[in-house]
């Protein structure tokens, strides 16, 4: 990409940023991302602190903090400063006692739980109100190796040309959990899910509650058609934003270390993990999500 184009993604991505006093806070590349400094998420923070992280999260979409230690009452309070945490709907593997909130998302050699992260998506889009976001702690890893990948859906939608915007603005897709229930239950180490709810529709183009910009809304894990469309023609159009969503120049990967404390905005982004650990690598994330809203 040559250095125009990288400077008007800079631009397209994030204006000029307020100065920050109780934070440190380093752009990680173009698309999004920031890593934030100054901050020990396992003591308390007052409010002032918890408005400028706040503020870096509309800003950058994912915030990364290196080197915390959070046991779960402290990771629960923590996204509680995004909104009201709440429990997987579908997920019940592998819990910690008294936590029913945090999903441990674990592989360990002879032991994979969960398994539907290596398709690129929005989490719990077939809910009528998708999460705000979540909060991933690395509890245990190998460096280099399932790194999660998370693309801007603002600039995703921001690219497309203008007759293509106006004709996504106005449809609908239809999303379920089928697939989830699938990848769950293929693993004898999760509990199966036995129920799912009906579809749900959401618009193709949904506005953030909080910063106003449209962006994408519709991924390959969740989304099962468009209803405004013939199958074959919504089958086509699906494919082609699945693989426009996901360009390289929209996406940052984040490299997990232990300790590291990261929190994704869903209602902008789609995230992946990288399926190229070892058979034996143990990876472990305690996962806590913020409620959400409507998408409109």
């Amino acid at each position: 990409m040559s250095q125009s184009a990288q400077e008007l993604l800079a631009a397209e991505t994030m204006g000029e940023a307020a100065p920050y006093d109780r934070i440190t806070v380093r752009r990680l590349c173009g698309a999004l991302g920031a890593e934030i400094g100054g901050v020990d998420l396992s003591k308390p923070l007052d409010e002032a602190t918890v408005g400028e992280i706040r503020r870096a999260f509309l800003d950058y979409s994912v915030i990364a903090f290196r080197d915390q230690d959070l046991p779960p009452d402290r990771q629960m309070a923590f996204t509680e400063i995004f909104g009201p945490v709440e429990q997987h709907p579908l997920y019940r593997s592998n819990p910690i006692e008294g936590y029913p909130e945090i999903l441990v998302l674990e592989h360990k050699a002879g032991q994979f739980v969960n398994g539907k992260n290596d398709i690129w998506h929005s989490d719990i889009t077939f809910s009528e109100t998708p999460l705000l976001g979540s909060v991933l702690h690395c509890r245990a890893c190998w460096e280099g190796f399932a790194d999660t990948m998370f693309a801007n859906q603002y600039l995703a939608y921001e690219r497309l040309s203008g007759p293509m915007k106006r004709f996504l603005d106005g449809l609908t897709a239809e999303h379920s959990a089928e697939l989830l229930q699938r990848k769950n239950n293929a693993h004898p180490y999760n509990k199966r899910i036995e129920t799912i709810a009906d579809p749900i529709a959401h618009p193709v183009v949904r506005t953030h509650p909080e910063t106003g910009r449209k962006s994408l809304y519709v991924n390959s894990t969740f989304t099962i058609g468009i209803r405004e469309l013939a199958e074959e023609e919504s089958a086509n159009l699906l494919a082609f934003l699945y693989e426009h969503a996901v360009q390289p120049v929209f996406v940052y990967r984040h490299r997990w270390r232990v300790g590291d404390v990261v929190m994704f905005d869903n209602r902008c982004l789609m995230h992946y993990v990288v399926p190229d650990h070892p058979h034996d690598m143990h990876r472990r994330m305690h996962r806590t999500t913020a409620t959400g809203d409507r998408p409109f």
